[in-house]
C-alpha cells in the first residue's frame, strides 16, 4: 500500500509497519466498518484474499460462514472493548483450523493468525500413537513395568504380566512388598532401583529371582522424567545355561587352536608376522626359518632386511605399512645364510588392522620358486639357441647372394684386358656387396651378444637389426614390408632380450604368410592401458591366415605350438615372460575372416620399469 488515509476505515502506515514487524504469520487489519484494509502474504494465502478484497466487501460478506459464530463474538468484543482475545475454530469452507489473536489498533482491530490444521491432526494422532505404543509394549520381548516415586507398580506390559504371573496380582503394589525375597543387605536390586529413583542414574544388573519365579533376569532401571522409573527385564535363564555350554565349547576351541598352530608351524609355505616400526620378525613358522637355515626362535626379533638384504624389500614393507598389500610379487636375491646363491620367491604381504583402523602388523606368505625359475631359465636358454639357429640360417641366406655377385663380378673383371669404366662399376658393386656382408655379420654378432645390464635404446634401434636379418626371407616369401618408426623415445631394457621377442614375432608372422602378404611394423609413444605408465608401443601385423579363438587362448602356454615338429612351443611363452620382467605387456588379436584376416601383436615397453608395483607419494 503506497499511501493510506488516516481516520476511521483506513489503516495507517504506522499501524501496518508496526504490526508487520511483529508477526510473521497471517496478519490482517479490519477497520471499524469491518472492511479488510491490509493483508500480508501469509494472510492472503490462508484466507484467499486478493487485491479486490482490500477495502471492498466487509469481512462478514467475504466469510459468511463466520456470521453468528464465536469468531464474530470475539471480533466484535475486541473491536468494542479494545482488548486482545484468543480464539481457535474450524472454518469448514476452507477445511482448515485457525488459531488467532486479535489486537486493537487505532483504525480498528488487527488479527494475527495461523493455519493450525496440522497441529490439530497431530493432536488427533497423539491418542492413536499412545494406543500404538501400548501395542508395541505388549508385543516387545522385553518385560516393562513403571514404578512411581513410592516404588508402586503403576504399569505392566503383557510380557511383564506373563513373567510375574507366578507371584499373583502385583499391579498397584509396592515393589519390595510384591517381591519380599529380593530384600536383603547389599542386594543389587535395591541398590540399582534406588540409584535410578533417587540419583536419576541408569542402572543395569543380572540377578537370580528365587521362589516362586526361580529365574535369572537381566534388568535395566531407567529414570522416567521426574515421576519414577521404568524397569526393563528379560528372562536370561536359558542364556546362563548357554554360557555354561559355551565354556565347554571354549575348551574345544582352544584344542582346535592348538591344531591350527601346529599347521601354521609345519606349513610348506613360509609364514611370518612383522612389526610396523623396524619390520622385525614377531613370529614365523618352521618353513620361513628354513630359508635361513635357522630355527624360528633364532630369527624372532631380527629385522627382515638384515636377514634378506634384497634391494627394494624395505620399500615393499613400507608400502604395506601404508595400507597397500603386495600380492604375488616376484622377489629375488640372496640371504645372509647362503651368500652367493641367487634365489627366487613369490611373496604376499598384507596389512593387519587394529580396532582403531591403524595397521598393527604385517603378515607375510612366501613361496620359494628357485627350482622353477632355474627350469624357466634353462628353457629360455634353449629358446635362445633355437633363435640363434634361425638367425644363422638367415645370415647364410643373406651371404649367399652377395658372394654370388662378387664371384660373377670378379669373373667379368678377369675377362677384360683393361679396367674400363664398366669394369670400374663392377668393382664398385663388388665392394658394396662385400660391405653388405660385413653389415650383416656385424648385426648378427650384436644381436647375439648378451648384455650384462639394461641400456637405453629406441624402437628403431631395436627393430632395424632384426628386420635386416629377415630381409632375405621376406623377399623370397614375396612379403611386402612396411615399417614406420614414429617414436624416437628411448627405453631402458635388456635390448638382446627385446630383440629376441621381436625376432620371434616377425618369424611367426613370416611363417603365417606362406603365400606372401604384407608385414606392417609400427612404433609410437604410448601409455599402459591400466597403469598409465609412459612407454613405447611396437605393433607387428601380418596378413596371414589368422588364429581361431581356441588357439589365441593358448598361444602363451609353454610347449603349445601349431608348427608340429618345426616349433618348440616356447617362443611366445618366453616372449611374454620377458615382457613381464620388463613390466611391459604383450597383447594379441587375430581374425580368420575371409577378407580381413591376419594377426596383430602389440608390444608395450615402459620407458623405465618400476621397482615396485606401487607409485611414490
Amino acid at each position: 500500500m503506497n499511501s493510506q488515509k488516516t481516520g476511521q476505515g483506513t489503516a495507517t502506515q504506522q499501524d501496518v509497519g508496526y504490526l508487520a514487524s511483529i508477526f510473521s504469520d497471517g496478519l490482517i487489519l479490519i477497520d471499524r466498518e469491518w472492511r479488510i484494509t491490509y493483508a500480508n502474504a501469509a494472510a492472503r494465502e490462508i484466507s484467499r484474499i486478493d487485491d479486490s478484497h482490500i477495502n471492498g466487501a466487509t469481512h462478514w460478506e467475504m466469510y459468511p460462514a463466520t456470521v453468528g459464530t464465536e469468531q464474530e463474538r470475539i471480533y466484535r468484543r475486541s473491536m468494542e472493548e479494545r482488548i486482545s482475545l484468543d480464539h481457535e475454530f474450524y472454518y469448514a469452507p476452507f477445511e482448515v483450523w485457525i488459531t488467532l489473536r486479535t489486537y486493537p489498533v487505532p483504525s480498528g482491530i488487527a488479527v494475527h493468525y495461523r493455519d493450525s490444521t496440522r497441529m490439530k491432526e497431530a493432536e488427533r494422532n497423539r491418542d492413536d500413537n499412545a494406543r500404538r505404543l501400548q501395542q508395541v509394549f505388549d508385543t516387545t520381548t522385553d518385560a516393562i513395568i513403571v514404578l512411581d516415586p513410592d516404588y508402586r507398580i503403576t504399569f505392566m506390559n503383557r510380557r511383564a504380566v506373563e513373567l510375574l504371573s507366578p507371584i499373583g496380582e502385583v499391579m498397584g503394589r509396592v515393589l519390595f512388598e510384591a517381591f519380599p525375597g529380593i530384600v536383603y543387605q547389599d542386594s543389587p536390586y535395591i541398590a540399582n532401583y534406588r540409584r535410578a529413583m533417587e540419583d536419576r542414574i541408569h542402572g543395569r544388573f543380572e540377578a537370580y529371582y528365587p521362589e516362586p519365579l526361580n529365574v535369572w533376569f537381566s534388568v535395566e532401571a531407567r529414570p522416567a522424567d521426574h515421576t519414577g522409573i521404568i524397569v526393563f527385564f528379560r528372562d536370561i535363564t536359558q542364556q546362563r545355561l548357554d554360557a555354561e555350554e559355551l565354556w565347554l565349547k571354549t575348551a574345544e576351541t582352544e584344542r582346535q587352536a592348538a591344531e591350527i598352530e601346529t599347521l601354521y608351524r609345519t606349513a610348506p609355505i613360509g609364514l611370518a608376522l612383522f612389526d610396523t616400526t623396524d619390520f622385525r620378525y614377531l613370529r614365523l613358522n618352521d618353513r620361513q626359518a628354513q630359508f635361513f637355515g635357522l630355527k624360528p626362535e633364532e630369527v624372532v626379533g631380527r629385522i627382515v632386511t638384515e636377514m634378506a638384504p634384497i634391494e627394494g624389500l624395505r620399500e615393499l614393507f613400507e608400502q604395506v605399512r601404508d595400507g597397500h598389500p603386495v600380492i604375488n610379487y616376484p622377489l629375488e636375491g640372496e640371504l645372509v645364510g647362503s651368500p652367493g646363491e641367487h634365489r627366487y620367491w613369490t611373496v604376499n604381504y598384507f596389512p593387519l588392522y587394529g580396532t582403531d583402523g591403524s595397521v598393527q602388523a604385517i603378515a607375510a606368505a612366501s613361496l620359494e620358486v628357485t627350482a622353477q625359475k632355474k627350469a624357466e631359465m634353462a628353457l629360455i636358454q634353449s629358446e635362445k639357441l633355437a633363435a640363434v639357429g634361425r638367425l644363422a640360417s638367415s645370415i647364410s641366406h643373406e651371404i649367399n647372394n652377395p658372394l654370388e655377385s662378387v664371384t660373377n663380378l670378379l669373373y667379368l673383371i678377369a675377362s677384360r684386358e683393361d679396367l674400363s669404366l664398366p669394369t670400374r662399376e663392377y668393382v664398385d658393386i663388388a665392394q658394396a656387396e662385400l660391405e653388405r656382408v660385413s653389415q650383416i655379420t656385424t648385426q648378427t654378432l650384436r644381436f647375439h651378444r648378451q648384455a650384462a645390464r639394461s641400456t637405453w635404446v629406441s624402437a628403431e634401434q631395436l627393430l632395424k637389426p632384426v628386420i635386416n636379418l629377415f630381409r632375405g626371407r621376406l623377399t623370397n616369401s614375396d612379403i611386402e614390408l612396411e615399417a614406420q618408426f614414429n617414436s624416437q623415445t628411448e627405453a631402458l631394457c635388456l635390448e638382446n632380450e627385446i630383440r629376441q621377442v621381436l625376432s620371434n614375432l616377425i618369424a611367426n608372422a613370416i611363417d603365417a604368410m606362406r603365400a606372401g602378404g604384407r608385414l606392417l611394423i609400427r612404433s609410437h609413444d604410448a601409455f599402459h592401458p591400466v597403469t598409465g605408465v609412459k612407454g613405447i608401443r611396437i605393433t607387428i601385423a601380418d596378413t596371414g591366415h589368422g588364429m581361431d579363438p581356441a588357439t589365441q587362448a593358448r598361444i602363451f602356454e609353454p610347449f603349445f605350438t601349431t608348427k608340429d615338429l618345426n616349433g618348440t612351443g616356447l617362443g611366445l611363452w618366453i616372449s611374454a615372460e620377458i615382457l613381464e620382467r620388463h613390466q611391459g605387456q604383450l597383447a594379441v588379436r587375430s581374425s580368420q575372416h575371409p577378407l580381413h584376416h591376419g594377426t596383430v601383436f602389440g608390444l608395450f615397453l615402459p620407458i623405465t620399469p618400476a621397482r615396485t608395483d606401487s607409485s611414490e607419494d
